[in-house]
């Protein structure tokens, strides 16, 4: 008799940890690999997909073990995303539900529903009822034979409860769990002529019966002859043949037409040779290509403009050749179509794109033919979120802007930093990974000063074009001389205009949505607060409301104050709508476009935005820290910033180097072909040190001083920092936990605790919220001190008077 085998799945659930199942006797060591997708029970009737990580023979301690339902076939490539995953579920001191739920795509995490259907009685003979509702039920389920039990509580709410039970207890009707298997991956048709197909195609032409097909073949025959296979969707678009007359082709064995998965297909014409290399890239290539033989992280320092997009191709060809996979991690995809579209120019159909906006369908796709290592996803460009696509034969990892805050997770868990867990997806796989950015992370740059990373500097801009000339312009010294118009200083109004009469265009950056950020009561000085939230709300002009910016609660703009019913209502702030229109008023027959977030919501509108300004229809573009992401326009000659201070006047340790992280990049959007571009930047405070090392481009002395005050205060990256976040919708209950927590915590040694303390905004989604700091130092007892910290915080939290509280771990936040 064979020994009884069990399997540890974890499901996509906030649970502890994995769920032991039984293994049925007839279940083979091929369909228990760890990585499989199967179906579970969980509690009495539920239903849903979990992924097997171990298969072992320790029977755990309890009566009653549940066996696994189905077998769904593989969802992983192997157990090295296993492993991962198990990294981040330490590292980031989560749950192992909570990792799978983010790495998945919704078709893989698969749960049933409950639905309603007739008895077997109802069924023989019809019941009558004096119940209108239970009347109106029993005549649906006679026409549908079922109705989802989530579809009849949106529909009745709450009155719906009784009428079920009391149907079921008539034996009426009965509940049941169903479960929807995933929808198949997307297919293409591929069009092709047929190699024994010449005498076929000799008759058609020859004949007068057929003139559609005769015409479609004119057309066809030099087109497939030239490329070989194309997709029926290629053809009708291109030669505007109906499907109809492809489909008799066919018929006649003059045509060919196969179903294949999507990504199996590339077609090697739309690819372009690559750029060469200037001496400057080539050389920086060479370096990073030996640092690759000896396994280290490679770091692209280079200034923008300086062409590191054209090494990184460089380096995918090299990994394409030896049919390995690519990852090319960006910030925020949907902001990145230029850089998407350079890359699949040079490659073709081996570009797959994967992040959030996609369909879940396109994201399953895409998931399916990672695993598959299928050609057609050979170089996959993502968000953070790609790196838990299942890679089989990863051979390289660029992680381009890799200082941009956007690879940070912040909500829900895990909240994880992308560009280390790239670094450490890489070490899995045995993969090269290199790190790009002009203006580095303070982690990235301790690395490399330290050699565990190797920096490769990119000093000049490709084909040896200046960097942007930068000009600081004083706004008390401005209103002291009363030359500023509203936002614009006369300088900056004058520098716009000599640049739109040498037919340049000019970006204006603002880091502020909406039209103003606050309203104030002039008697009394209140402000329209959000209902659910401590912070103000701000008025959108476009759309005419009041809007909070942190839950998305919106109201009507109230012409009197609330409080004290005065009419004498002030507005103050400028936010990119009140931007455009003073540039409106100030060049009226100019085109003026605007790009944050309120702008492009909908599918494609970012594109369209930056379609127009590249076409030249736009010629000034406002816009928020959106326009600083990968974007290479020809013909800007200014960009402005109109308030560098709102950078920089963050309550936070990372705020003046996310201030000049922004400003280096905004103005690397100038003078990028051609002649030199300018950058004009207004600010209360032009000698400060970080405006001053932007001004005169001395990046190793802004570096240089920001690392010493982090050393002398203890912040990163010379100790790590753990943030442990409360939440409740009852003040008390918050602070009660928070403080009770606090004396347990400070017992623990090794580690220095912050707090409790309310974050910048103490109330957010009808959550109170106080949080602690939690600094370790960087030695081999972090990882140990820290799942210490991870088991005491989560067994306080199992006490009953504290289970109600929420908390969670933010870790190198």
């Amino acid at each position: 008799m064979s020994q009884e085998r069990f399997a540890d799945v974890i499901l996509p659930l906030a649970l502890d940890g994995e769920l032991t199942y039984a293994v049925p006797s007839d279940w083979t060591d091929e369909q228990l690999v760890p990585g499989t997708h199967v179906i579970v029970s969980l509690g009495k009737r539920k239903q849903l997909s979990g992924i097997i990580s171990k298969v072992h023979t320790n029977k755990p301690e309890i009566e009653n073990i549940k066996p696994l339902e189905h077998h769904l076939g593989m969802a992983l490539s192997n157990d090295t995303q296993l492993k991962f995953w198990r990294w981040i579920t330490m590292y980031y001191m989560c749950l192992p539900g909570e990792v799978m739920a983010a790495a998945l795509p919704s078709r893989l995490k698969i749960s049933s529903e409950t639905v309603v259907s007739l008895s077997e009685k109802a069924k023989r003979q019809y019941q009558s009822t004096e119940n209108e509702l239970e009347q109106r039920i029993l005549g649906r389920l006679q026409n549908d034979q079922h109705l989802k039990l989530n579809d009849l509580q949106k529909t009745h709410g709450n009155a719906i409860t009784p009428i079920l039970k009391s149907l079921v207890d008539r034996d009426l009707i009965l509940l049941r769990e169903s479960i929807h298997e995933p929808e198949p991956q997307f297919f293409t048709d591929v069009v092709s002529l047929n190699p024994e197909g010449a005498l076929a195609l000799k008759e058609l032409l020859e004949g007068k019966r057929a003139p559609v097909q005769q015409k479609a073949m004119g057309l066809l025959y030099p087109f497939l002859e030239k490329h070989g296979e194309v997709t029926l969707t290629t053809v009708q678009k291109s030669l505007g043949i109906k499907r109809e007359v492809i489909k008799k082709l066919v018929e006649k064995d003059i045509l060919t037409i196969k179903t294949i998965e999507r990504s199996a297909w590339v077609r090697k014409d739309k690819q372009r040779p690559l750029h060469l290399l200037s001496s400057a890239q080539q050389l920086a290539y060479n370096t990073i290509k030996e640092g690759f033989k000896q396994k280290k992280v490679q770091f692209l320092h280079g200034v923008t403009s300086s062409g590191k997009t054209e090494i990184y191709a460089h380096l995918m060809q090299e990994n394409l050749r030896e049919e390995k996979q690519v990852l090319f991690l960006l910030p925020e995809i949907a902001l990145t179509t230029q850089l998407i579209g350079r890359i699949s120019q040079f490659f073709g159909d081996s570009v797959a794109v994967y992040h959030s906006r996609m369909s879940e369908k396109e994201r399953s796709d895409v998931w399916e033919s990672v695993r598959k290592n299928q050609p057609g996803a050979r170089i996959v460009i993502g968000a953070r979120s790609s790196i838990f696509l299942p890679f089989s034969n990863l051979g390289l990892i660029v992680v381009d802007e890799e200082h941009d805050q956007s690879y940070k997770q912040t909500d829900p868990a895990p909240r994880y930093q992308g560009r280390d867990c790239a670094v450490v997806l890489g070490h899995l796989h045995q993969a090269d990974v290199l790190l790009g950015s002009a203006t580095p992370s303070m982690e990235t740059w301790s690395n490399c000063l330290e050699g565990r990373f190797d920096r490769i500097p990119l000093t000049e801009r490709y084909r040896n074009i200046e960097m942007p000339a930068i000009e600081l312009v004083d706004i008390g010294w401005e209103k002291k001389k009363r030359r500023m118009h509203e936002d614009f200083s006369e300088y900056l109004l004058a520098s716009i205009r000599q640049e739109l009469e040498k037919d340049k265009q000019v970006i204006v950056f603002h880091n502020r949505r909406g039209y103003t950020p606050f309203t104030q009561c002039k008697d009394c000085g209140e402000s329209p607060m959000c209902i659910n939230c401590d912070i103000t709300l701000t008025y959108h002009k476009h759309s005419n409301k009041m809007r909070c910016h942190l839950c998305g609660y919106r109201e009507s703009p109230q012409g009197a104050c609330k409080s004290c019913g005065s009419t004498d209502l002030r507005m103050a702030g400028a936010g990119t709508e009140k931007i455009v229109d003073q540039l409106e008023n100030h060049f009226p027959d100019v085109n003026i476009d605007r790009l944050d977030w309120d702008n492009t919501r909908k599918r494609n509108a970012f594109a369209n935005v930056i379609e127009r300004f590249e076409n030249g229809e736009t010629r000034i573009l406002v816009g928020t820290q959106m326009i600083t992401k990968g974007l290479d326009f020809k013909n800007v000659g200014l960009v402005a910033i109109v308030n560098a201070d709102v950078m920089s006047n963050m309550p936070d340790i990372r705020a003046q180097e996310r201030s000049y992280q922004l400003a280096m990049q905004v103005a690397g959007r100038a003078g990028r072909f051609g002649e030199r571009g300018r950058v004009v930047i207004q600010t209360y405070k032009p000698k400060g040190s970080v405006l001053q090392c932007v001004a005169t481009g001395r990046q190793e002395d802004f570096y240089r001083e920001e690392m010493k005050e982090r050393r002398d205060f203890a912040y990163p990256p010379y100790t790590r920092l753990v943030r442990l976040c409360l939440r409740h919708s009852d003040a008390r209950k918050v602070y009660g936990a928070g403080y009770a927590l606090k004396a347990i915590i400070e017992k623990e040694p090794h580690l220095q605790l912050l707090g409790p303390e309310p974050p910048l905004v103490a109330r957010a989604k009808n959550q109170y919220r106080i949080d602690f700091l939690i600094k370790y130092r960087k030695d081999g007892n972090y990882q140990t001190l820290k799942n210490r910290l991870h088991i005491l915080v989560r067994h306080f939290f199992k006490q009953k008077e504290h289970q109600a509280v929420r908390f969670y771990f933010d870790v190198d936040q």
